[in-house]
């Protein structure tokens, strides 16, 4: 019997040493799965971050590609500029040979003709190009467009009108590549009342 006792109470330690052991295996399992969980929570944040710092560099270098196609855009747009600048100055020369020629008369009716030809395939090119000629006759004055050489005194029109132009503009694309020169009305004075000469 006192086997039995020894026995059961072995049992019984071995038993209570496996709780213990068990209790200690459950808490140091608690404890590595609370440590998994803070790894994984950590590492789910950083990938968000990367994931977030990821979205907006791409985001930026998406804009950037986008800006440098308008700019691309722009240079070709307007790449000839300074060429059709300098043709300007040769259309209003063939311009001016044209009114000259017509006052010549019938001597110079053939010269006039090629002239006129050439005159109107330089603008048709131009045309093509972008360039669009303007006038402003009539039209309000716009210092955007227009470029005022005197002021003419007049009631006939409403004020600030252009009245005479002295030198078209022109338009490449929608750019004032060059403005208008033109002359402006401007209401003349009242005379005083009572000023007798």
């Amino acid at each position: 019997m006192k086997d039995e006792r020894d026995d059961s109470e072995e049992k019984t330690e071995e038993e209570a040493g496996e709780a213990a052991s068990s209790e200690q295996d459950g808490a140091a399992a608690a404890e590595e799965r609370e440590k998994l969980v803070q790894a994984l929570e950590q590492k789910t944040k950083e990938a968000a971050e990367a994931n977030e710092k990821y979205l907006r560099t791409y985001a930026d270098f998406e804009n950037y590609r986008k800006r440098m196609q308008r700019d691309l855009a722009e240079f070709r747009k307007y790449a000839n500029e300074q060429l059709v600048l300098e043709l300007l100055p040769v259309v209003d020369h063939l311009g001016l040979a044209l009114k000259h020629g017509a006052e010549a008369g019938e001597a110079a009716q053939g010269l006039q003709q090629g002239v006129e030809q050439v005159y109107k395939q330089l603008r048709d090119v131009l045309e093509k190009s972008g360039v669009k000629r303007f006038s402003a006759e009539g039209e309000p004055f716009d210092p955007a467009k227009h470029e005022a050489m005197m002021q003419v005194l007049t009631a006939d029109v409403p004020e600030n009108t252009v009245v005479q132009v002295f030198q078209d503009g022109y338009l490449y694309h929608e750019k004032v590549l060059r403005h208008a020169k033109v002359s402006v009305s401007k209401k003349p004075q009242p005379e005083p009342v009572g000023s007798n000469a």
